[in-house]
């Protein structure tokens, strides 16, 4: 298999964000070569980790770089279909069967598809993010939107020539035309909880401990939770995360003296994080974005309780039945949630082994990577079908 990111591996591996077999769904794949878009050297024991067999292979093509832009025409098909041929071919072992999954379905996306026309094999987009709901006050440089205009480009030709597309939640649905629903199957991303980090001890003596995590930018304020908390008593709160909220956190911690009961950690390796969770009682956040945060899923496989506000535009299908706090998002809803869950009116053992046996049912690491596996090789599964035979 022949797997194709628009990301730097070695980045991944600093953060602690790699994952037994993630590149290898169910196992399936003895041989597995990974292309990156972008320069990178990764260590290649921490690639043999990610694909979860001995036969690993590394390549960079550098397409995501000014100079490949440039030698690409800003990522015109034809000119990346003949740099592929060029640059990729002549790397592979002849006389293999392939199959290509994309992490993304842009850059990666139109790589894979023109993969799949190149080699006469199967291409397959993973699709993790949904790009159609951007909050309110988001800025957006130029060259961001430059680089949001190529985007969709290669977004719209993905769509259109790979075999399958395969979002790993139901709100991205919205970004994909309704014309190409009879290829697409949504199937839940794989996390990785491992037993030990599994809640077992709800005991609480003293405040109620709190956490959240997430990037500090304006989809995702945690204003509201501070806003919420400030009147209140018996809470501690951590937040991890970084970005250009987190001088506003700073001064309003400042001026309400509240330095003492917040905790800022900027950053932690995901392998520690979800470690980290289980010491606390509840997992609170905020976001303005259509998705389901990796982090959400993360509280819920660990048995947290979860204070979560009302989606705005899509509701995420996963949600359905999860016993998950709902709030508005406004101040006075997180402060009634905060007051409730500190209560001896919630029995939070009860409320997180439930709100765990949810995430495990939905978000299930062996079912996903069943269903992933049999899609990528066209094995027959009853449970896996298109979004438009629901």
């Amino acid at each position: 298999m022949i797997v194709v990111v628009a990301a730097r591996i070695s980045e991944w591996i600093q953060k602690g964000e790699i994952s037994s077999g993630y590149f290898n769904p169910d196992d399936r794949f003895k041989k597995i070569l990974v292309v990156s878009l972008l320069p990178d050297q990764p260590d290649n024991a921490a690639v043999g980790v990610l694909c979860g067999t001995r036969e690993v292979s590394f390549i960079s093509l550098n397409l995501l770089t000014a100079s490949g832009l440039v030698c690409s025409a800003g990522f015109s098909p034809w000119f990346v279909e003949r740099l592929i041929q060029r640059s990729l071919l002549p790397l592979l072992p002849r006389g293999e069967s392939f199959v290509v999954r994309s992490y993304g379905d842009s850059f990666a996306g139109m790589v894979a598809a023109i993969l799949g026309k190149v080699l006469g094999c199967r291409s397959i987009a993973s699709i993790h993010t949904t790009h159609t709901h951007i909050p309110d006050g988001e800025p957006i440089s130029l060259k961001g939107r430059l680089l949001g205009w190529l985007e969709n480009k290669s977004r719209t030709f993905a769509h259109e020539h790979i075999d399958a597309l395969a979002p790993v939640y139901s709100p991205i649905m919205a970004a994909i035309p309704k014309k190409y629903h009879g290829k697409t199957y949504v199937i839940a991303n794989a996390v990785a909880i491992g037993p030990d980090n599994i809640k077992s001890d709800y005991g609480r003596s003293g405040a109620l401990k709190i956490i959240s995590v997430g990037r500090l930018v304006v989809g995702k304020s945690v204003m509201p939770l501070l806003e919420a908390l400030k009147d209140l008593g018996g809470w501690e709160l951590t937040i991890i995360g970084d970005g250009p909220c987190r001088e506003e956190i700073r001064n309003w911690l400042r001026r309400q003296g509240k330095e003492s009961q917040v905790r800022l950690i900027p950053t932690m390796r995901n392998v520690e994080l979800v470690s980290f969770l289980q010491q606390f009682d509840v997992f609170a956040t905020h976001t303005a974005y259509a998705e389901i945060p990796k982090t959400v899923i993360e509280a819920g496989l660990v048995g947290l309780p979860i204070v979560l506000n009302e989606p705005s535009s899509f509701f995420a299908h996963e949600y359905k039945g999860a016993p998950v706090c709902w709030v508005k998002g406004d101040v006075t809803s997180y402060r009634e949630a905060f007051r409730k869950l500190g209560s001896d009116s919630v029995d939070l053992q009860e409320l997180g082994t439930t709100t765990r046996s949810h995430f495990e049912t939905v978000f299930s690491p062996d079912s996903s990577g069943k269903k992933m596996a049999d899609l990528i090789s066209r094995t027959p599964n009853e449970n896996l079908r298109p979004w438009n035979k629901d």
